[in-house]
């Protein structure tokens, strides 16, 4: 399937999984889109961070919560709320998207691009999701 890039609101998607950038200290970031996901759904938000407290969370990795529409998954792509976002970490959550989506059951997922260069981020997704069948709709950030 095809990726499909959107600037709409990513709110309003009809994707299985929404998927937005994180933090691995659990901690909750301030843009708008965390906190209105925080409010739809804050025992998302209390078990993630439980899971980062507990250090069974890292960066570079993506966790999921499933008790919502759409799913989130939080993808663990910076270290701290105030460290940079890492290429490296992105590509690590991409690349486990791309490989275990059907066993983890999902169906379509939205992506939020984060705000690193978003050039390397389309790069890394066209890579990984090319010739994917998941179906991936990407937010600019």
């Amino acid at each position: 399937m095809a990726i499909t890039y959107l600037s709409d609101n990513p709110l309003t998607t009809s994707a299985h999984v929404l998927l937005f950038g994180t933090n691995a200290q659990g901690r909750i970031e301030q843009d708008a889109l965390t906190i209105a996901l925080h409010a739809r759904c804050p025992t998302a938000f209390a078990a993630f961070s439980r899971q980062c407290r507990a250090d069974k969370i890292s960066a570079g990795k993506l966790w999921y919560w499933w008790d919502c529409q759409p799913a989130l998954g939080f993808m663990v792509i910076r270290e701290s709320p105030f460290g940079a976002t890492r290429l490296r970490y992105v590509e690590s959550v991409i690349m486990g998207l791309a490989r275990d989506y059907q066993r983890d059951g999902v169906k379509s997922a939205a992506l939020i691009l984060p705000p690193t260069d978003q050039d390397d981020v389309k790069a890394l997704l066209d890579r990984w999701f090319g010739t994917s069948a998941l179906a991936v709709s990407v937010y600019a950030a």
